[in-house]
């Protein structure tokens, strides 16, 4: 009787041992509920920070909503495109104004498919984050190696819009692959639900390119899109690298 005591201590410990162990590993891959709809909705295609960079009137914000369901009608229900709009529009005033703004980027952003998009794919150009200076040597150099499309004005204006844009505009092309290239085969609740790390979100992805270029003979990602798909993921849905 003594001996089976004293083997039941020894196995309330070790399994205490384990078990405090494995909920340590736990802890470090703790995922945090939302508070509101909109932050679970809404920041899985793009971050919530591209989803708020702008501030839209009430009705701006309504017709982004509800562009955002034609994409994916699966993901936001009638039921959750109401909760979301009055969560935005009741508890977000900081980014809700009352009149419509002039996009102040919509005529450089024009310069840019004109002068840059001729050549590059956007997401070949928008593949990296750089500096200011490191963008004003990609423009010199796309200006010295295509000397006609560009007048010296641009250097500044696209200097200037890539470095304070480009990081949204990766989101924005990071968003469209989604939709485009995943989101087209899968169901919204299949991959939108997922959390995974870098490692695994690239085995993932890589697993995908392979079984697409199986069934349709093509490279379903280019490598820029690839790098692109797989920062938004990590962002959104990413976990620590264990």
């Amino acid at each position: 009787m003594m001996k089976f005591s004293i083997l039941l201590i020894i196995f309330i410990i070790s399994f205490s041992t384990v078990y405090g162990q494995t909920q340590g590993n736990v802890e470090i891959f703790q995922y945090k509920a939302p508070q509101f709809l909109y932050e679970e909705k809404c920041s899985k295609c793009h971050t919530l920070e591209r989803v708020f960079a702008e501030h839209k009137t009430e009705n701006e914000w309504r017709i982004c909503i509800a562009k955002m369901i034609q994409k994916n009608p699966l993901w936001i229900t009638e039921t959750e495109e109401v909760q979301i709009t009055d969560e935005i529009l009741g508890r977000r005033n900081d980014i809700v104004i009352p009149y419509p703004q002039k996009k102040k980027y919509a005529d450089t952003q024009l310069l840019f498919i004109d002068r840059c998009t001729k050549c590059h794919t956007a997401s070949r150009i928008l593949k990296e984050n750089k500096t200011e200076e490191e963008w004003k040597e990609t423009v010199l150099r796309m200006r010295d190696n295509a000397p006609e499309l560009f007048y010296e004005e641009d250097i500044a204006v696209l200097t200037e819009y890539l470095t304070e844009r480009g990081k949204l505009m990766r989101d924005d092309i990071a968003s469209q692959i989604m939709v485009e290239k995943c989101l087209v085969c899968h169901e919204a609740g299949r991959i939108l639900l997922e959390r995974k790390s870098r490692n695994d979100w690239e085995k993932c992805v890589t697993d995908m390119r392979v079984l697409a270029k199986q069934k349709f003979k093509k490279d379903w990602f280019t490598s820029d899109e690839f790098r692109l798909i797989i920062d938004l993921l990590v962002k959104t849905q990413g976990l620590k690298d264990g």
